[in-house]
């Protein structure tokens, strides 16, 4: 599985919250687990947000699953959870929902999936033109949209890497 987000850490905790995020959404994050590396017990994700209704809204989209948990800053107690969950422990993972990089692109064994999804499950044809991907996050969940000048598709990266 693709995994294009970064590890979470002290620093960019702080940092966010000097902008004005107040409020930080943890749940689990199967996608980050790589299978070769046997020291990992579990891996997270952390999804920052500006507006507490926002993070409550997120929390109430996972309520299945059963690591979620919701951090605010304003509670001193809960900072120090999430800036211990940031420092990476041993064992664990915890990513943000973030991209690595600035840019995301697709790799090519991605893009002959996402070909072969569009030629199944759409009718768009090449002559369309151009078709673009970008990457983003839906409540913890890794998302494709998908345009070209005859319209836009979004749709879970799980559906595409299945093929």
């Amino acid at each position: 599985m693709h995994n294009p987000l970064a590890l979470l850490s002290p620093e960019l905790v702080m940092s966010l919250a000097k902008h004005g995020f107040v409020a930080f959404v943890r749940q689990s994050y199967p996608r980050g687990k790589d299978h070769f590396d046997t020291d990992t017990i579990e891996t997270f994700l952390i999804t920052p947000y500006k507006q507490l209704a926002l993070a409550n809204e997120h929390l109430q989209h996972i309520s299945a699953d059963y690591r979620k948990s919701i951090y605010h800053t304003a509670n001193q107690e809960e900072m120090m959870k999430l800036m211990t969950a940031a420092s990476q422990p041993k064992g664990y993972k915890v990513y943000v929902a973030l991209l690595k990089v600035r840019k995301w692109k697709g790799t090519a064994q991605l893009e002959e999936k996402l070909k072969r999804y569009l030629q199944t499950n759409t009718k768009w044809k090449v002559k369309d033109g151009a078709i673009v991907a970008d990457l983003y996050l839906h409540y913890g969940e890794l998302m494709l949209k998908v345009v070209n000048p005859v319209g836009e598709i979004r749709l879970p990266l799980s559906e595409v890497e299945r093929l």
